[in-house]
């Protein structure tokens, strides 16, 4: 019996995405970190909550519809605030896991193969998106990586729904998802052209003039960057009062170095780590799958979704493959979560070549990503838990206990400068010691924001951080991190965790 012409109770499919957000809810809820954490990528955390709790502004490209969602999600009591922002990437994490559920489903609706088992292979696929391990990752951290995995999600399902797209709203809608979206991540764009590819047959003058208007209205999320920069909130990055300043935050120029720079030595290695990682997500089997279920839906409509997918798939490989930074594998998250779509067809299309030998061996095809997804689990639990992380707590209890009232903070590594961000500016403690971030020196905006906090500084040249270092008492002033460059002009002595510049050699 055909979906299409008999179509699935609405409400089995809410509960069923009902069900695959419980169960990843759970198991992120289990994992979370209870305070910032470093691990899994999640340095920039500190600097995320601190933005988005003063009405700030994070570093590039701002991340503004982060900023207010989590601001808002903060506002539930849930522990304290660095554990509820944790929560909201776990429920978004959670909330893509439906999403992926809802998409996979409308996919596997358009297989000529029988509706039955649709179901729970579509959930089966869902689960295996949630435990495999870069979502789970950044589920239970403080970062933004969770919440564009669900607006990829979202994009992707609102543009699966074919029959509502015969209307101008859905396209709206659409829009506003793809604006808000690239509100948090500008990576999403890499998503556009493979959706283009995909929508290409239903575009029609009126729906394109819906689809730009929800997103012109989803990328005025950005109007909140200037707006809080003129408040001059404590975190504020890049100065973006003016248009300078606001459109070098929202280019991410700061990060322009770092765009396809991988040197060519280091191509091979980056990837056998792309492959690493995606067998990771999807495991051999899942992999296997995918291939199949891509395969499968090529023969049949090559122009549709399959092209679509691969294309997206494709350009956000090569940007991560390309981008030079050690954390660049996160950007790979869209490309796993159409590649969990293709499982679930590869699972169909398994399920239905065992049932001609024997129609009971159906049920393996269909078992197939469930089981997949309970191996990940239980694979991933142990190297993902951060439950009892308390590293970067230990270290800010040691700092503060250490550093005498109103001394000068150098630090050079962003998990140190975000988690005192945090603890002075959402915590309210120690606002007397001078945190100062030594590589941010070299830009003036972050020396004309250090000099509005402590006007005293304005007769300084800031550019120099020894002047800055000789201009505070002796004995006073600390490094959060060994450099050799200090050491070369001043007498470091070890105190606990930090360097106490004991004066000029």
């Amino acid at each position: 019996m055909n979906a299409l012409t008999h179509p699935e109770p609405l409400w089995r499919r809410i509960g069923l995405a009902l069900l695959a957000t419980g169960l990843s809810l759970a198991l992120y809820s289990a994992t979370a970190a209870p305070w910032l954490t470093w691990a899994h990528e999640g340095a920039d955390g500190g600097d995320l909550i601190a933005a988005a709790m003063t009405g700030g502004v994070a570093h590039p490209s701002g991340y503004p519809t982060y900023c207010l969602l989590g601001r808002l999600f903060a506002l539930l009591p849930l522990g304290n605030i660095a554990r509820r922002l944790t929560l909201f990437s776990a429920t978004a994490a959670a909330g893509s896991v439906a999403l992926v559920f809802l998409l996979a489903r409308n996919l596997l609706s358009e297989a000529e193969e029988s509706s039955r088992g649709k179901d729970l292979l579509a959930l089966g696929a869902a689960l295996v998106w949630g435990a495999g391990p870069a979502l789970w990752s950044q589920a239970i951290i403080v970062e933004v990586y969770a919440l564009h995995a669900l607006f990829a999600a979202l994009v992707l399902y609102l543009a699966s729904r074919r029959a509502a797209l015969e209307r101008p709203r859905a396209w709206l809608g659409l829009g506003l998802a793809v604006g808000l979206g690239l509100g948090n991540h500008l990576t999403l764009t890499l998503l556009l052209p493979g959706l283009a590819l995909w929508l290409w047959p239903l575009a029609r003058p009126r729906r394109m003039a819906a689809l730009l208007g929800g997103l012109a209205l989803g990328l005025a999320v950005y109007l909140y960057i200037p707006l809080a920069a003129r408040g001059d909130p404590p975190v504020s990055w890049g100065d973006a009062r003016d248009w300078v300043g606001f459109w070098w935050l929202v280019s991410g120029r700061l990060y322009h170095g770092y765009l396809f720079a991988l040197p060519l030595a280091e191509l091979p290695g980056r990837l056998a780590f792309w492959a690493q990682r995606s067998m990771a997500q999807l495991t051999l089997p899942g992999a296997a799958l995918a291939l199949l279920g891509l395969e499968a839906r090529w023969r049949r409509a090559p122009r549709g979704w399959p092209a679509g997918g691969l294309l997206a798939a494709a350009l956000v490989s090569l940007y991560a493959i390309g981008y030079h930074t050690s954390d660049s594998y996160l950007y790979l998250l869209p490309a796993f979560l159409v590649g969990v779509t293709w499982l679930a067809q590869g699972a169909l299309w398994l399920g239905g070549r065992l049932a001609a030998q024997k129609p009971w061996l159906r049920w393996a095809g269909w078992l197939a990503p469930a089981l997949l997804a309970l191996w990940l689990a239980a694979a991933n639990y142990g190297r993902l838990d951060l439950s009892r992380d308390n590293e970067a707590a230990v270290w800010a209890e040691a700092v503060l206990q250490a550093a005498p009232e109103g001394a000068l903070l150098i630090s050079h590594a962003d998990g140190h400068t975000f988690s005192l961000d945090y603890i002075q500016w959402v915590e309210g403690r120690r606002t007397d010691l001078l945190v100062v971030d030594g590589d941010l020196l070299a830009h003036e905006w972050y020396r004309r924001q250090l000099v509005r906090r402590r006007p005293a500084l304005g007769e300084l040249d800031l550019g120099n951080v020894d002047a800055l270092i000789a201009a505070h008492a002796q004995g006073r002033v600390y490094l959060t991190l060994y450099r050799e460059g200090y050491q070369a002009r001043w007498r470091l002595e070890r105190e606990g965790v930090l360097w106490r510049v004991a004066g000029p050699r």
